[in-house]
């Protein structure tokens, strides 16, 4: 009973623990082939429409919340829908008259290009002399929260949930890993039935069409799987709470582990739970190569650990950031495969990390 309660607790602190990023050396790109150029970013236009704080989901509306005083963005992606809601904040402002609105949303390439306007207060303008967070909702659908924030003048509003050190970095997402059990169907949704490491069956669901029945084919009963599922708005199936399924994976084959085929980089122990890593690049890199199926995590069975996985502003680093804590005492291995490309057409060698998360805290 001890050593369960010890085990929370460490939990709990490694959540609240400051995430240091690192560089992996060696982790350069090799010259030896090349491609076709891409093809031109083509602008299209998307149409989104301005929601407020008590339409926002409720995992948005914590972000707010919690980042109202810092000038950023956040958002919020309903996998079941599409539907993408942003929230931009000007940040703490000495008085009131300060606004901020969307003036447009285009996408690029999968990328949404969200442009902002801002407003200081009138010169004649009698103001309430108090403190204010001014910030704008927006309510859009896109096919992936690749979002770039600036205003006329071309300044970028930062991600805030990247910035804070707070622990688990990522908004309305989480993960579990576990079985298969059962597979159900209305006209309107598929159920997954998974049963979790503690034998509990939790509940995700699909919407019931063509794309996620193809996704789903074959899946096979009692698979070991991992779950990436969004906080969102649940359904009931039987009268159980589901909710809704981002994304499912199998294992990788486990000999992937020791495969002499990948370069190893410079193991690390004793890493926090919560640990954002940075991995950083001797070239720029394909916006379009970076992502959670190029570059993932696995644990020691080669289950696939979900991650969000982004190419910050200089081109040349890449973070990856867990949904939830990693479990004490476990060994993992991140994955940055040879689909990564530069932005020069070169290839990238196939790199493999291995680092273990801390036994526990010490509370002195």
């Amino acid at each position: 009973m001890i050593r369960k309660k010890l085990i929370s607790i460490c939990i709990a602190l490694a959540v609240c623990a400051v995430s240091m990023p690192i560089s992996a050396k060696g982790a350069g790109i090799i010259s030896n082939t090349n491609y076709v150029s891409q093809q031109p970013k083509i602008y299209d236009n998307i149409k989104f429409e301005v929601i407020t704080y008590n339409s926002a989901p409720e995992a948005l509306i914590k972000a707010i919340d919690t980042y109202k005083d810092t000038e950023g963005f956040v958002y919020y992606l309903d996998s079941t829908s599409n539907n993408l809601y942003v929230a931009i904040m000007l940040g703490e402002k000495p008085t009131g008259g300060y606004n901020i609105k969307v003036d447009s949303v285009k996408d690029a390439d999968g990328k949404a290009n969200i442009l902002v306007k801002e407003a200081g207060p009138d010169k004649n303008e009698l103001l309430n002399q108090m403190v204010t967070y001014p910030y704008t909702i927006i309510k859009t659908q896109v096919s992936s929260p690749n979002i770039s924030v600036k205003n006329s003048s071309g300044k970028v509003y930062d991600l805030l949930s990247d910035k804070k050190d707070d622990g688990n970095l990522i908004i309305g997402s989480s993960f579990v890993l576990g079985q298969l059990k059962d597979i159900y169907t209305t006209n309107d949704f598929i159920f997954l039935e998974i049963q979790n490491g503690n034998n509990e069956s939790e509940l995700f669901y699909v919407n019931n069409n063509d794309e996620w029945k193809n996704k789903l084919k074959n899946l096979k009963l009692n698979s070991n799987v991992s779950v990436q599922y969004a906080l969102g708005t649940p359904q009931k199936y039987d009268e159980k709470s589901a909710f809704p399924l981002s994304k499912i994976n199998l294992p990788v084959d486990i000999n992937c582990l020791k495969d002499k085929n990948w370069q190893d980089l410079k193991s690390y122990s004793n890493v926090i739970s919560n640990k954002q890593w940075k991995v950083y690049f001797n070239q720029q890199l394909k916006e379009e190569s970076v992502n959670d199926s190029n570059v993932y995590v696995t644990d020691s069975n080669g289950n696939i650990i979900p991650t969000a996985v982004h190419l910050l502003e200089d081109k040349k680093s890449i973070s990856i950031t867990p949904y939830k804590p990693y479990e004490l005492g476990q060994n993992y291995y991140i994955f940055i495969t040879n689909k990564v490309n530069g932005t020069d057409n070169s290839v990238l060698k196939g790199f493999r990390m291995n680092f273990q998360i801390m036994d526990s805290f010490i509370i002195k």
